[in-house]
């Protein structure tokens, strides 16, 4: 069901065309939305009612916990939600928030499968050394950056829904085709082609971007981001699961890790593509040819009588004329988007951020199993207790996006950029302390799970503030601002994968001739966390322009 604006919009225009304008004054829209989330003329109410509310302005919209199962409070200038109604399923931007959600969950979950069966099912089965099993998580990241760079401007031509139920068909395909995988190469140009699920970032968060005013965005695109990358952590438990299921079943390990991969990716994929083209909508104002008729909608507030506004000034706030629409990318405004050391800030901080979590996920189980095998503790307990880091994503993200939104109320967008960059800083010293106390003494299990808290907890508020930074800066062109960012998360993959490719360390236990023995399995983590520290750094001095 469409937005209908135009009926409301003509009708408070022709009232301030009248000779009555104390008539005029009193007749003007409230932000609010009836039961199906769509404003209409009985939504105009008089000027006593709307005092507090009427031209709210977002930065200062106060949240209220009933705000997450009561119906969508609607701006009328741009169609966004001021509010997150979690909840209220059935409200058209609690659907899109859940669509954009799961559809970034699967996608993770498929992303991720063959990480937490790669130890013990798919190493052994095709004989793969440990610099084949490194080069095939390199695989797993290499198609991903691309595709990003391409999801954006495609959200902004075609919409976001489209290209995320795209994206899933399309990671279906090679999901499926992994179970017939022999040898190295196979497995490498498998995984080259999965890694297109990377891509559901891009369509998630302008999903998301789409249906959330700014006051709320940060919210709703960490909550997105952050149970949508929780997929990640899922897929271990789920997949391993499985494995020991098939197994105990009689299956052979052979089969069963293939069995695992039809199972679970490519029929959750299939179904969740399926339910976000039939129950999605495009925008708010309903398909995405019709986003633009909110442009008018600005124009016509912005041209009410001034004299009102004024004499109303004291008692009112005036809400942000946030009317920008996606429009389809040019080449000069992708040199203006290259050229923004604000887009690139956004992403150095993804890349450091969301680079090393991709790298962490592949390299946790091989480290809590090296430190720590025994008879008590194999390496299924292994998987599971590296899982830890991806789970937090239920509560770290969301929460980068939470305190964003609360110190923009408070302090404005400054205070956003600073929340990312402390977060993002607060991550490398963490990195840099793993490295350290696993090189220089007896690490336990529960000091190193402490660290991995640690680095969960700041890394992913970092991504949850970053998702509320970006769309502050241009709203025209969010997909293409969304795909760049994105693509840096992957390349930061890369570069931390290749750090501890190259910096794999040993262990060595205690001899009669060395009785103090020898560590070097946390090297990589140091190196990885002085390269994110000193890294951010610079961006503390870059300037917001016209950013609000």
């Amino acid at each position: 069901m469409n937005f209908k604006i135009t009926s409301a919009i003509a009708s408070g225009a022709s009232q301030s065309d009248s000779s009555d304008n104390q008539a005029s004054t009193a007749s003007k829209p409230s932000i609010g939305a009836n039961a199906d989330g769509v404003l209409t003329p009985d939504e105009y109410t008089t000027k006593e009612d709307t005092k507090e509310r009427d031209f709210q302005e977002p930065c200062c919209y106060k949240f209220q916990w009933s705000s997450l199962w009561r119906r969508a409070e609607v701006n009328p200038i741009n169609g966004k939600s001021f509010t997150f109604p979690l909840f209220r399923v059935w409200d058209p931007y609690s659907t899109a928030f859940w669509l954009a959600t799961l559809g970034f969950f699967v996608a993770f979950l498929s992303w991720f499968t063959f990480s937490p069966l790669m130890p013990e099912a798919v190493k052994a089965d095709l004989n793969l050394t440990q610099d084949q099993v490194i080069n095939s998580n390199l695989a797993s990241l290499g198609g991903t950056a691309t595709v990003r760079l391409i999801a954006g401007p495609a959200c902004d031509r075609f919409g976001p829904r489209k290209v995320l139920a795209t994206l899933l068909i399309l990671g279906a395909i090679p999901s499926g085709l992994a179970a017939l995988v022999t040898n190295i190469s196979g497995l490498e140009t498998v995984r080259f082609f999965i890694s297109i699920l990377g891509g559901a970032f891009v369509p998630t968060q302008a999903y998301t971007t789409t249906f959330f005013d700014k006051s709320i965005v940060g919210t709703a695109n960490a909550f997105s981001g952050g149970w949508g990358n929780l997929g990640g952590g899922v897929t271990v438990a789920a997949m391993i699961g499985l494995y020991d299921r098939y197994t105990k079943a009689g299956y052979s390990s052979h089969l069963s890790w293939r069995l695992c991969l039809l199972s679970i990716p490519v029929p959750c994929l299939c179904l969740v593509a399926v339910t976000v083209l039939l129950l999605g909508r495009d925008h708010p104002a309903g398909k995405w040819s019709a986003r633009h008729q909110f442009s008018s909608t600005a124009m016509t507030l912005a041209q009410r009588d001034e004299s009102a506004l004024d004499a109303d000034a004291s008692d009112k706030r005036v809400a942000s004329l946030d009317s920008a629409q996606s429009e389809p990318l040019t080449c000069a405004t992708l040199l203006k988007i290259l050229a923004d050391l604000r887009v690139w800030m956004c992403a150095s901080c993804y890349l450091l951020t969301f680079g090393l979590e991709t790298a962490m996920d592949a390299a946790l189980p091989g480290l809590m199993n090296t430190l720590f095998a025994s008879k008590t503790f194999t390496v299924v307990d292994a998987a599971y207790a590296a899982s830890t880091y991806g789970l937090l994503n239920l509560f770290a993200r969301p929460l980068g996006g939470i305190v964003s939104d609360l110190l923009y109320a408070r302090f404005g967008l400054r205070a956003k950029v600073y929340w990312l960059l402390a977060t993002t800083l607060s991550q490398g010293i963490a990195v840099l302390g793993l490295g350290i106390y696993i090189n220089h003494s007896d690490a336990s299990i529960g000091g190193v799970i402490g660290f991995i808290v640690l680095i969960a907890i700041t890394g992913f508020a970092a991504n949850g503030a970053c998702y509320s930074v970006y769309g502050h800066l241009r709203p025209k062109n969010i997909g293409a601002v969304a795909g760049i960012v994105g693509a840096g998360g992957n390349f930061g993959g890369l570069l931390y994968t290749l750090i501890f490719k190259y910096q794999p360390g040993r262990r060595l236990s205690p001899s009669p001739v060395d009785p103090h023995g020898y560590n070097s399995l946390g090297t990589k983590f140091w190196i990885a966390g002085v390269v994110n520290a000193v890294s951010v750094l610079p961006f503390l001095f870059v300037g917001l322009g016209d950013a609000v």
